[in-house]
């Protein structure tokens, strides 16, 4: 090709040809920038770098990021006008995507293709061709100088990590080369074009779309762009070309062989008056202390051709696993025919071996468990360039929650990810850049892009191979099954054969059955991945697979989800063949200052759903609520009770390869919150093996109502890469029924006078320090005064509904993912409740003592009864209210209500003045019935505002369960309420948090509302619903709890355990004689 960046005339021959996949690319290899001794190899930068920071300590390498000119067209034929006027250029970052930079505009896409639907495009095209009228046009251009010792006797190449999605080099105008394929390196040979001494122009031309494209429909924002780094770098005339290094131990996992196998590359043109023989390639081993463990050497002569092969025998060497990431340096060295180093190599080398036996995956010898992620590469400043700080400080946050493994979902990522991976200790499925989630049959109906689906996966291969965390290589993910996988299965086994196959396709639905349908069981792979299943289903793994079976995605953790995590566990730890899974995802993939996308014709073009909110942590890297769930379900040891008033427990060791000893363990012992015993546990189990363990307890003292927790936790001992010393790997909490001390409540005559007065339907209950206010017209307290400050308004009020969860709101009616709970609750009114009295008394059975008795009915704005209700309250002279709520769902809800109830409770409205909310349960994030056992019980405190989950689809949060009392204040006064079974609580400060689609459209409210609900449905997962036992049922219920107003100063929690009258039941009936209540002007 001859073609100027200006001229258009050959473009379609590459952009829309799938056989055309590259033009004067080098073949992918290994990373291979020479430094000029082994000494410099070993010196340069700190092992947790990126890098390019520790090559650029190479005379041989020059980095190329940074500013470059860039010209930006919306369609081809745009491109020879914008490139001829100066005012159209412009400067942009190196890396970076240029929808962050303010030219074009994100979409986002789950599957489709990116352009599908984009109004500027009429016409939509057919494979393997891409719109005309809009296929952005990134022009780049910057010079480089390059070094006086760059001279004809050595090759020098330009490198691009990655560029996406197809793309034109040229250099001082001559062409040098095109590429595509946009997640793996791209490298051009330019030493003809390059004069030692001499400033140079490049200029790279990027196109958004191209036939590549179609096999790019990944679930993210799609960004466009030179987008990872670009370098040249300067190699010998004879060099090493490329490398593969292998480990493998002996049947004892003892002793280790250590193999290389290397190609060198001899230019005749380049080599001059070298000779052929008298060549040395050298590989020197260096342990973690920096000592010279072995040396390999062979001698080449390069006549007999240019491959050779280094392998010796390494004693004991450690050895590196996910838990113990110990890596050893390996230099190689080239030699000339007079001895002078010509180039050294460094590569890190972790002694480990991967094997499937007897359907499980081993590591060393031993089965592992995969407790891992699924993570996109995005940051929300800057897309997919990702700056190396905020890698580091993911792998440290993953690391941090207990997650051992991390899935490339869905291409090939930064070299510095692999790394990472290598240094912290990291288990990583490598996955190829395919999908065609658009149409997974299209690996069928379109062969001619299959050389292109292979070539991507070898790319992969070749550049990664010497990763020692690399477990898996994937072939792709949703983009069907077809000859080209297979083609790469095969490949991998002749190429590699250390690491196993894996596959990720896509199925119909429904996605609640197993092996049907659930894909990543292709037969070509080595271990099973389905995606998605019900987890009772996996029982059933044995029966019809002899694989290993890793989740290649589950766990969907879409807004607030993630609720099934603990049954998941329970099996893997109980199936041997269940060997961990890939939760989806790791982060939300938004942007800085966004909010969720919408076709708003301004900042996103157009998108699909809110499928990119489904991580664990949000895009700025803060935790959700869900990853505290993880990292307890996934926390390798576990305790199980044997006697707890003894102190006995049973301690299991989930390690592979760690003995907890090495860990610090300790317990206490808490009352109502309280720390009152502490100790130190000697934790000597082997990994895989379970242990008993007396804690030492002594029976506390303890008041009438107290509740006894003992906690054990394991921490480490020293500090790591990832996290310091003391850092907390997991705990285990049971509550301790220790022998109490019987109830003695007061009597209720001993109670202060109570005075009732009625105004209109106003019903008025007076004591010395409170006023309540019950409507009669409503059956309802509407007001509740004390000291003079309102502390609630209107309740407690019964209801049902709560702001749907983005699961329960989202079916995809043509794969029938996901379920539309919301729509049903709606349709019902149970967002829309009228509440109709039919009855109500007042009685005082005592001075001190009255019992207002309530009957009414909720119904739906269509008049229809769904339940019946009766509220029973009982104030004391001591401005205590207890009130008991009967609940009965009536025929219609039952006979009409397919799914299942959101929540079963009651409300109370708050003055603003109340800021503080403090609550004995669990917290302090929150918490939901099926994702709670992350949280410890114990006593929390916080902010109102704190406690709101900002999800960036509005929706129902910030619950906390097995709440035993809650308190809310203002700086003055304040209510406590507690149950008589622990309750679930949470506060809403907004007026449309049910209807609000971005966070952007809530409303504040004057005030708060507080929420006790008695039961509330689990948050689940996408697909998966929440299992049985975690939905509310239309079933009777009832339920009491105690309302106590306090001055702010006062103890909540002695409030919660006072002993309030509980004989009115025995000394009184609902028959006695109503109060006539004055009647008063």
């Amino acid at each position: 090709m001859s073609r100027k960046p200006d001229q258009l005339a050959a473009v379609a021959d590459y952009i829309e040809n799938p056989s055309q996949l590259g033009e004067n690319v080098e073949a992918v290899h290994a990373p291979t920038v020479p430094y000029a001794s082994t000494a410099a190899a070993r010196n340069a930068g700190n092992r947790l770098s990126e890098p390019e920071s520790r090559w650029s300590e190479s005379e041989y390498f020059e980095l190329l990021n940074g500013e470059w000119s860039f010209c930006w067209a919306e369609a081809p034929s745009d491109v020879p006008e914008r490139l001829g006027a100066d005012a159209n250029w412009d400067s942009i970052p190196v890396p970076s995507v240029w929808q962050l930079e303010g030219y074009d505009r994100p979409i986002y896409r789950n599957h489709a293709l990116t352009w599908e639907r984009i109004p500027e495009i009429e016409t939509e095209p057919e494979p393997p061709n891409v719109p005309e009228e809009f296929n952005p046009v990134g022009t780049y251009r910057r010079t480089v100088d390059v070094p006086d010792d760059w001279d004809g006797a050595r090759s020098n190449y330009l490198h691009f990590e990655g560029v996406k999605s197809a793309f034109f080099v040229w250099m001082d105008g001559e062409y040098v080369g095109y590429d595509q394929g946009s997640m793996t390196p791209s490298e051009f040979d330019v030493t003809e074009k390059l004069d030692p001494g001499g400033e140079h122009t490049i200029t790279v031309q990027v196109f958004r779309f191209s036939d590549g494209s179609y096999l790019e429909t990944q679930d993210m924002i799609r960004f466009s762009g030179i987008f990872r780094s670009v370098y040249l770098y300067s190699k010998p005339a004879v060099h090493l070309r490329d490398y593969f290094v292998r480990t493998s131990f002996d049947g004892a996992y003892e002793d280790a062989t250590l193999t290389v196998d290397a190609e060198l590359s001899a230019d005749e043109a380049r080599v001059d008056a070298e000779r052929d023989d008298g060549w040395t390639l050298i590989g020197r081993l260096f342990d973690d202390a920096g000592d010279e463990v072995t040396t390999l050497r062979e001698s080449v002569d390069l006549a007999d051709g240019v491959e050779t092969r280094l392998q010796t025998t390494v004693e004991r060497p450690a050895q590196w696993s996910a838990e113990h990431p110990n890596l050893y340096d390996l230099v190689l060295e080239l030699r000339g025919p007079d001895g002078t180093v010509r180039e050294a190599i460094p590569q890190r080398v972790g002694f480990r071996e991967f094997e499937i036996e007897d359907g499980q995956v081993l590591v060393n010898g031993e089965p592992v468990t995969f407790r891992g992620m699924n993570r996109h590469e995005h940051d929300p400043e800057t897309g997919r360039t990702v700056p190396y700080e905020r890698s580091l400080e993911e792998f440290r946050m993953l690391k941090r929650n207990n997650i051992n493994a991390v899935r490339t979902s869905h291409y090939p990522n930064d070299l510095e990810i692999y790394e990472l991976a290598d240094e912290l200790g990291m288990y990583v499925v490598d996955e190829a850049n395919v999908e065609t989630h658009f149409d997974m049959d299209f690996v069928h109906k379109a062969p001619t892009f299959h050389d292109s689906y292979f070539q991507r996966f070898e790319r992969m291969v070749e550049h990664h191979k010497n990763f020692a965390s690399i477990v898996a290589w994937s072939t792709s993910n949703e983009a069907g099954e077809g000859p080209p996988h297979e083609k790469m299965a095969s490949y991998a086994r002749d190429r590699d054969g250390t690491r196993f196959v894996y596959h990720q396709g896509s199925g119909p639905a429904p996605y609640d059955k197993y092996h049907e349908n659930m894909t990543g069981t292709a037969p070509f792979t080595d271990v099973s991945g389905p995606r998605y299943p019900v987890p009772h289903t996996l029982v059933q793994h044995d029966a019809v697979d002899d694989r290993p079976l890793v989740m290649g995605e589950y766990g969907h953790a879409l807004c607030n989800s993630l609720g099934l995590q603990d049954a998941y566990w329970e099996l893997i730890r109980e199936i041997s063949g269940l060997q961990g899974g890939f939760i989806w995802e790791w982060c939300n993939q938004t942007l800085a200052g966004d909010a969720v996308p919408v076709a708003d014709g301004e900042e996103w073009w157009i998108d699909d759903d809110p499928f990119l909110l489904d991580g664990t942590v949000f895009a700025d890297l803060t935790p959700q609520p869900e990853l505290r769930q993880v990292k307890k379900t996934q926390q390798p040891f576990t305790a199980d009770a044997v006697s707890l008033e003894e102190g006995i427990l049973t301690v299991t060791n989930h390690y592979d390869f760690t003995n907890l000893s090495a860990f610090d363990a300790t317990w206490e012992l808490a009352v109502d919150g309280a720390v009152v015993q502490s100790g130190v546990l000697d934790l000597d189990v082997p990994p895989g093996h379970e242990r008993g363990v007396i804690v030492p307890l002594n029976h506390p003292d303890v008041d009438v109502g107290s509740v006894c927790h003992l906690t054990i936790r394991l921490e480490l001992a020293e500090d790591t890469d990832w996290a310091t010393a003391g850092h907390e790997i997991g705990f285990e909490q049971f509550e301790v029924p220790f022998d109490m001390p019987e109830p003695s409540p007061e009597s209720p005559a001993e109670q202060p006078p109570i005075a009732v007065s009625e105004t209109g339907s106003t019903i008025e209950l007076r004591g010395d320090r409170f006023a309540y206010r019950f409507d009669a017209d409503r059956g309802v307290f509407c007001e509740f005064e004390y000291d003079g400050d309102v502390v609630a308004i209107d309740g407690p009020l019964f209801g049902a509904f709560r702001a749907p969860l983005a699961n329960e709101q989202h079916l995809d009616s043509d794969t029938e993912w996901g379920y539309d709970n919301a729509s049903e609750w709606r349709a019902l009114g149970l967002d829309d409740l009228r509440h109709e009295l039919l009855d109500y008394s007042v009685k005082r059975p005592v001075p001190g003592a009255v019992r207002l008795i309530a009957e009414s009915v909720a119904l739906n704005p269509d008049g229809d009864a769904l339940f019946d209700l009766r509220y029973r309250h009982e104030v004391f002279g001591n401005g205590a209210v207890t009130t008991t709520v009967d609940v009965d769902p009536t025929d219609t809800l039952r006979n009409t209500l397919e799914s299942w109830l959101p929540r079963l409770g009651v409300q109370f409205d708050l003055p603003a003045s109340f800021s503080s909310i403090e609550w004995f349960g669990r917290g302090p994030e929150e918490t939901y019935p099926d994702r709670k056992t992350g949280s410890e019980i114990g006593r929390y405190a916080g902010g109102i505002d704190d406690q709101f989950v900002p999800y960036r689809v509005p929706s129902d949060n910030g619950n906390k369960t097995d709440v035993r009392w809650v308190s809310v204040t203002s700086e003055d006064v304040g209510v406590v309420v507690s149950g008589d079974q622990p309750l679930n609580v949470r506060l809403d400060q907004y007026e449309n948090l049910a209807s609000a689609s971005r966070l952007e459209e809530l409303v504040e409210k004057d005030g708060t509302t507080l929420f006790a609900d008695v039961a509330v449905s689990g948050v689940g997962g996408t697909p998966v619903k929440p299992l049985p036992e975690y939905r509310v049922q239309p079933e009777p219920v009832s339920f009491s709890f105690d309302f106590h107003p306090f001055d702010a100063a006062a103890d909540p929690s002695a409030l919660a355990r006072e002993q309030l009258p509980r004989e009115l039941d025995a000394n009184t009936a609902d028959g006695d004689t109503p109060i006539e209540p004055p009647q008063t002007d």
